[in-house]
């Protein structure tokens, strides 16, 4: 494992992305008090505010429109002063930005768990900072790179060139990971989920929440189907409810570890072995927990998160608000780790699609097929009954077919090809009752 690790290090390096660097720095942290990565927070915090409104004219009058003025250079900026940064903001930002704004930048998408698509760039310094602060959290469950892991995850929604997937797959042999598609995840699906894992018998399981959930009621309900128990197991996507955690643990894995995650930062938090709330990636991001007016909540109080990204030059993610409610501890963790800790996270319940043979699919397909489409400006599904879905779409101008044409193919792939599929621009999306817009509205 150790080596695996040197030579993923070595091939950083080579390339010139400072990971051997970055991923020491990751490790040292752990060994820091409280007070240090607060110094260490605090001065990356003061470090992004300038740069950001030196480098992003639009974010820069957003502080002047909210502060009444620039903050004086010597001055000390407290998070609370700032303006949030919604997503509509970075989807003007990003409207508006002709090139990556530092070279190098590449662009990301969280493809909009809540309709609406967000585009970014992000740097390869901030990229190596995610993936390393996310292997230490694995690290926790015993599920980082180098250390043998099954994914009930998904798979890219276009298909790889024969060269890209070489290189995933070299990157999942590195790493020892293996991916099994649970998009689609009907019973027969779960078996064949379940074979694969008897045959791997990995240590270490990571998926969805929603479909290990799904997996342990199908192997609960179907003994002898999974012969194999993980040490340990790593839920992402969505939380868990009352009851789950029990029957993952009774099904799938001796130990559940949630993880806390969005596509514009990765790993924002992790459960240690204790299992009391999320330890923040504290010295990649500053997480707050704010009330409705923007000011710091109580410990243990409800609020709005909001996320800075401490180290990605290429976009002022300042005070971002990820659209998630949660709580911070009202006491820190027995563990001993220096980070802050999420006391818990109030995000969505993942919805579903039902497919021609009346099987689920995730609405977690739906991001990830709709980031490919850079004219989507946002999204909903409603679907009447199993045969017939319609996709309203916001968009600028009327899509033509042959724009619609690969979205409508990519869902009857996953729905079945008798499924009648439409596609139809609208000037808006219907908000539930808590204001938020549902991917699915089954009518």
């Amino acid at each position: 494992m150790n080596m695996i690790r040197l030579l993923g290090n070595a091939y950083g390096d080579l390339r010139g992305y400072g990971r051997s660097r970055i991923r020491e720095e990751v490790r040292r942290n752990v060994c820091r008090s409280v007070d240090e990565i607060a110094a260490m927070q605090s001065v990356l915090f003061q470090r992004r505010v300038r740069d950001a409104i030196a480098r992003f004219p639009a974010y820069a009058e957003k502080v002047r429109s909210h502060c009444g003025t620039l903050p004086a250079t010597a001055d000390a900026v407290a998070p609370a002063s700032l303006p949030i940064w919604t997503r509509q903001d970075q989807r003007e930002l990003f409207a508006n930005l002709n090139e990556p704004p530092i070279p190098g930048a590449f662009v990301h998408s969280t493809g909009g768990s809540t309709g609406e698509p967000t585009r970014f760039y992000v740097t390869r310094e901030s990229y190596e900072w995610r993936t390393a602060v996310s292997d230490r959290g694995y690290s926790w469950a015993g599920a980082e790179e180098g250390r043998k892991s099954y994914y009930v995850w998904g798979t890219p929604i276009k298909p790889l060139s024969l060269s890209k997937k070489l290189r995933t797959e070299i990157q999942h042999a590195i790493q020892r990971r293996k991916y099994f598609d649970s998009f689609i995840f009907n019973d027969e699906r779960k078996a064949a989920c379940c074979r694969e894992i008897n045959r791997y018998r990995p240590p270490a399981l990571v998926g969805y929440a929603g479909n290990l959930v799904a997996l342990a009621l199908f192997a609960r309900a179907n003994p002898g189907q999974l012969r194999w128990k993980d040490r340990t197991l790593v839920t992402g996507a969505e939380g868990l409810q009352p009851g789950q955690r029990e029957l993952l643990q009774e099904t799938l894995a001796d130990e559940v570890f949630m993880s806390y995650g969005s596509r514009e930062f990765m790993l924002i938090g992790m459960e240690c072995s204790q299992h009391k709330g999320y330890h923040i990636s504290a010295d990649n991001l500053y997480v707050e927990v704010v009330d409705e007016q923007g000011r710091p909540a109580e410990p243990g109080q409800t609020g709005r998160i909001l996320v800075t990204d401490l180290h990605n030059d290429a976009n002022p993610f300042i005070r971002y608000e990820i659209g998630d409610m949660g709580a911070m501890a009202p006491e820190p963790c027995s563990c001993g780790l220096p980070f802050p800790l999420l006391a818990r996270v109030e995000g969505r319940i993942q919805e579903y699609l039902l497919t021609a043979d009346g099987s689920r699919l995730t609405a977690l397909f739906i991001p990830h097929l709709m980031k490919e489409f850079v004219w989507v400006r946002g999204y909903q599904l409603v679907q009447k009954d199993r045969t017939c879905v319609c996709v309203n779409v916001v968009a600028e101008q009327d899509p033509s077919a042959r724009m619609t044409e690969p979205m409508v193919q990519a869902l009857k792939a996953k729905l079945g090809e008798n499924v009648s599929v439409t596609i139809q621009r609208v000037g808006g999306l219907q908000k539930g009752a808590s204001g938020k817009v549902s991917i699915v509205i089954q009518a």
